[in-house]
């Protein structure tokens, strides 16, 4: 139950057109209405953009005795829709790759919510349907489907880069999926869709599995589109434990480019100096850095992914000469972090810095943290891997925390965050 994954690609192939009359001698009116849901779908996504939005993801799980779900880790994502393709980065990273998702990120993970589920379901002929009825939320009034593909359509979709696939570890299988979607009776545009599993193969260890999308429409420029706002993944192993998925999706905005997405600063304007020249350096194995952080880091919020800045405070040596100034600024992220709960409250927190700048030169680095001086209060440690252990409450780690570390021998980055 510890890496699981679930996955949903893309639909390839067409749609028919839909019938435009409202009505037609001998089809019933929900015949017709699944024609245009499916016609008004293609236009939503078709139409889409190439964009970009931030992932938060909240983890949790609960044993198959327990009723209550508990809070396992929080992540935070840059993903992409490009060509019908999702992408993922970490924040501040200066581009998406194919990386998926599963290699970026360890433990219980899925991808699919932020479009491809859609369009498996609204842009194949694949799906059965049958019209429900009608219901009402928040006043508004809404048609309500469900749809059917069975096992053998689904493998046959995954041929064309379609199905459904479910992976636990290493070890994959295709599965069929239904579910039940909900329309908006004036537009049309999906607000709801619900993604189950059935016929799991007996090789991939899982009872269960659902996911539900909720859409709305988000303005990018000067249009709005169709997007979906939130959804929630829940898994459930053999042995009865169960995790959970809670996904929403914010600061959503267009981009430009084909593969690779560009974070960097905007270029200098004309009356700006330009730049001096920047050389790429080697940091010593076993540097020790003295810093402080820029930016206030908050436990209440914070996700594995968050970007975290620290400042030099002093000139780093080594034989007595400087190789890092004071004044240097470098930055990394957040690999993990949980809070625990026993005789009293702990953080649990895992950093790394990655690349450093200073006057003419930058860095890449792997530096983990070796020290740190907490100013809050109670007791703070850091053990030989650099896992910094906080106990006590907190709210955060002030902006100005001293945090010591050193440079690490940088290994072959394999994309996942363990704790």
């Amino acid at each position: 139950m510890h890496r699981w994954l679930i996955v949903a690609a893309v639909a390839a192939a067409g749609v028919c057109a839909a019938q435009s009359e409202p009505s037609h001698p001998g089809i019933a009116p929900e015949v017709l209405r699944i024609a245009r849901i499916k016609v008004r779908a293609r236009e939503n996504l078709e139409q889409l953009p190439n964009y970009t939005c931030t992932e938060t993801i909240e983890r949790s799980r609960r044993g198959a005795k327990s009723r209550r779900f508990r809070l396992t880790d929080t992540l935070r994502l840059e993903v992409a829709l490009v060509g019908g393709k999702e992408l993922y980065a970490w924040p501040g990273a200066n581009k998406f790759d194919d990386r998926e998702l599963r290699d970026m990120v360890g433990g219980t993970i899925g991808n699919g919510s932020f479009a491809l589920h859609a369009r498996s379901v609204f842009l194949s002929n694949v799906p059965t349907y049958k019209y429900i009825g009608e219901v009402e939320e928040f006043g508004r009034k809404l048609y309500r489907y469900s749809y059917y593909v069975p096992v053998n359509r689904s493998g046959y979709q995954l041929l064309n880069r379609s199905g459904y696939q479910l992976r636990v570890g290493d070890v994959s299988g295709v599965a069929g999926y239904h579910g039940e979607f909900d329309v908006d009776s004036q537009s049309l545009d999906l607000v709801r869709l619900e993604v189950i599993a059935h016929d799991i193969p007996p090789h991939v260890t899982l009872a269960a599995a659902r996911d539900e999308m909720r859409y709305q429409r988000v303005a990018i420029g000067e249009s709005d589109f169709l997007l979906p706002h939130s959804s929630e993944l829940s898994l459930t192993g053999l042995d009865g434990e169960e995790s959970r998925n809670r996904t929403s999706f914010a600061n959503c905005h267009q981009y430009s480019g084909e593969s690779t997405i560009s974070f960097d600063d905007p270029p200098p304007t004309a009356s700006a100096a330009p730049p001096g020249p920047v050389a790429e350096v080697e940091l010593p194995e076993g540097l020790i850095l003295e810093t402080r952080l820029v930016e206030p880091l908050s436990l209440q919020t914070i996700a594995i992914g968050d970007i975290v800045e620290v400042e030099v405070t002093s000139n780093a040596k080594k034989a007595k000469a400087t190789i890092v100034p004071r004044g240097a600024r470098a930055h990394g992220r957040v690999l993990a972090y949980r809070r625990e709960y026993n005789r009293s409250e702990m953080h649990i927190l895992r950093l790394r810095l990655e690349e450093i700048e200073f006057p003419g030169a930058r860095a890449e680095i792997l530096a983990i943290p070796v020290g740190a001086r907490i100013p809050q209060g109670n007791s703070t440690a850091v053990d030989k891997t650099g896992i910094i252990y906080l106990r006590g409450q907190r709210q955060s780690l002030m902006k100005g925390t001293p945090l010591i570390w050193r440079i690490e021998a940088k290994q072959p980055d394999t994309g996942r965050n363990t704790q």
